[in-house]
């Protein structure tokens, strides 16, 4: 009842929504960013170091990296510019790519769940691999710490309409500081200047007047306690108001450090700033003195038959000098003094790692004098050792916006549309299939690859994993994926997809019907698999199910007898041709894959460790016996 209740306060609010409350949220929201913009544009030209760098003019931006600081205040005729040391720049850029090399997928996990949540939960998993691969993810993230480190907060944008994930400038996105101080954003208003209308959706394409315009200021307004989705478009005078229903704003940000209150706090260019306007100070002045000072200083005694203008000045300085009585002098003296002195470079340098120490990265790391750390695929737990502990707030802000992605993407996606585009080698699932699945599983987080990523490592680690038990030998070649090598392994892939659908439509389609060019052994143990997951899951809920896997083993094995009994009678009648003929006899793949039908017994494993509801006979031929088949 309070349900009802609270959806019928959230309708009408709804229903008193109208374009005039819009334009005071706008208003109010557009005002708390503001004031930042000031921030936020002297951060951008400090990491860019170009003085003329603008927010504003997206259409036509001004160059970056042309305009020299020098050019700024006019410069010197008679110097070049000061050479570049942007500490700013570049602990950004380091610690940037320590956090890059953390990809992180989101896990779905199955909580007791029967066998259609199992496979929607494996198969959401394999969606959102494509899709997270698709939509370049780890770039988009990496790109959204970027610009916290920059800004202090970085945006991605999860796009209901188009589908897609990307990132949203920080000085675009609007919303009440208060309420990210309490810890729940309800309403968020942005709007992109200088859109390209070439760019908006095609629905929003054909509105009247529009295609007088090139470019337009696009705004989209979401209210999760109104409930409403507002489109705007300031040329046209266009706004459209539609129900959201979703309780998730479609938005994800990242702090560099996370605010103690409101919505701002000190990023890397806020903590380096002062540092790097007296290194820019120091060198100024380094390199007014590295060109206007002689590199050599000519002492030439008057009287000497040697003439001032025979000796060549353009990098020297000549002093004539009137020699004192009785003084013994060469007729030139040279002197190469000093053009600065040392501690200028010394300050220069202890500015420096004093910039990296304040962030946290050591110099040498910056610098790429030794490896970043980590060298192959990364596990969770060494993914999270970077170089210190100093970087753990970050990468865990970092990590829990990939698993934060996929909730925004099932919660704001339209649920009728497929997750991916139709292709015939996967099946087409909707967004509307993992939403009512989502109460059975949970969203976590792993590494995106713990493997190595050199192909012999990962061959002996996946060995290992299969010696160990962990994975089975089969899946080997599923796990290596190496391109130049995949048509290799294609028979084995194909082979492992091929069993899983014989189970799927044995439980969903009731289909005990058994392909013959299905590797059978193979087949069996997935079978048994397959029923501990479900017997693990939930016992009672899943009897049914794995019943059905009962009788698919027997299937399973009863084709095998036959397939097996005109094996042996095609292979009598070759032989006895053979002998008759003199043939010597050879193996070729096909029989060798035929010998894969004969394993050895599994050791270790007696019929009592199966669980009880598995059916298991006096002579060991049913699925709940691990001998099985042997």
């Amino acid at each position: 009842m309070s349900e009802e209740n609270k959806l019928s306060k959230k309708e009408k609010r709804r229903a008193k929504f109208d374009k005039d409350k819009f334009q005071n949220a706008r208003s109010e929201l557009k005002g708390y960013t503001d004031k930042k913009k000031s921030k936020y544009r002297r951060n951008y030209r400090r990491y860019c170091y170009s003085p003329t760098a603008s927010l504003e003019n997206i259409r036509n931006p001004a160059i970056i990296g042309y305009y020299q600081a020098d050019d700024e205040f006019g410069g010197e005729e008679d110097t070049t510019p000061t050479p570049e040391i942007n500490v700013v720049k570049s602990t950004i850029d380091t610690l940037t790519s320590k956090i890059a090399e953390s990809k992180v997928r989101p896990f779905f996990n199955c909580v007791n769940g029967s066998f259609k949540d199992i496979l929607i939960v494996k198969q959401s998993q394999q969606y959102f691999d494509l899709f997270y691969d698709e939509i370049n993810a780890n770039k988009t993230v990496s790109g959204a710490f970027r610009d916290s480190c920059i800004f202090d907060t970085g945006w991605i944008y999860i796009d209901p309409i188009t589908r897609t994930v990307r990132r949203a400038l920080p000085w675009h996105v609007h919303f009440r500081p208060a309420e990210m101080t309490y810890g729940k954003l309800t309403r968020i208003y942005y709007e992109q200047p200088s859109f390209p209308v070439s760019l908006l959706p095609e629905e929003l394409q054909k509105i009247e007047n529009l295609e007088d315009y090139e470019f337009i200021t696009y705004g989209v307004y979401y209210d999760i306690y109104n409930g409403v989705k507002v489109t705007y478009i300031n040329e046209v005078n266009y706004i459209q108001i539609e129900p959201f229903n979703s309780d998730v704003l479609p938005f994800v940000y990242l702090h560099f450090n996370s605010p103690i209150m409101g919505d701002t706090s000190e990023s890397i260019v806020d903590m380096l700033n002062s540092i790097q306007l007296e290194i820019d100070n120091l060198m100024t002045k380094i390199s007014d003195a590295s060109q206007l000072n002689p590199a050599n200083t000519f002492f030439l005694p008057e009287g000497s038959s040697i003439k001032a203008s025979q000796l060549n000045n353009r990098i020297g300085n000549v002093v004539m000098y009137k020699p004192s009585p009785n003084m013994t002098t060469s007729p030139v003296s040279i002197s190469t003094p000093a053009f600065i002195n040392d501690q200028y470079m010394v300050t220069v340098e202890k500015l420096k790692q004093t910039a990296y120490e304040m962030v946290g990265i050591s110099q040498l790391s910056a610098m790429s004098t030794k490896p970043t750390g980590l060298d192959s695929g990364i596990a969770l737990q060494s993914m999270e050792n970077i170089e210190s502990d100093r970087f753990e707030t970050q990468l865990n802000q970092v990590i829990r916006a990939y698993v934060d992605i996929s909730k925004a993407c099932i919660a704001c996606f339209p649920q009728n549309e497929d997750i991916l585009p139709e292709n015939k080698a996967r099946r087409s699932i909707k967004w509307s299939d993992i939403v009512a699945e989502s109460k059975n599983m949970t969203i976590q987080y792993s590494g995106a690859d713990a493997l190595s990523k050199d192909p012999s490592e990962k061959l002996k680690q996946l060995q290992m994993l299969s010696q160990a038990g962990v994975i089975p030998a089969s899946r080997i070649a599923q796990f290596i994926e190496i391109p130049d090598l995949q048509s290799g392994y294609s028979l084995t892939n194909n082979a492992i997809n091929a069993v899983m659908t014989v189970i799927e439509k044995c439980i969903n389609d009731d289909m005990m019907n058994v392909p013959e060019f299905v590797p059978f052994m193979m087949l069996k143990e997935e079978i048994i698999n397959t029923q501990l997951s479900l017997y693990s899951a939930n016992p009672e809920r899943n009897l049914d199910d794995i019943e059905k896997l009962n009788q698919l083993y027997k299937a399973v094995e009863d084709k095998e007898a036959e397939w097996q009994e005109d094996t042996n009678n095609i292979n009598d009648a070759a032989d006895n041709a053979a002998d008759d003929l003199g043939i010597p006899q050879q193996e070729n793949v096909l029989t060798q894959e035929a010998g894969m039908q004969q394993v050895p017994q599994q050791q270790g494993v007696t019929p009592e460790a199966v669980p009880g509801n598995l059916d298991v006979s006096a002579d060991g031929a049913q699925p709940g016996n691990w001998n099985a088949g042997a």
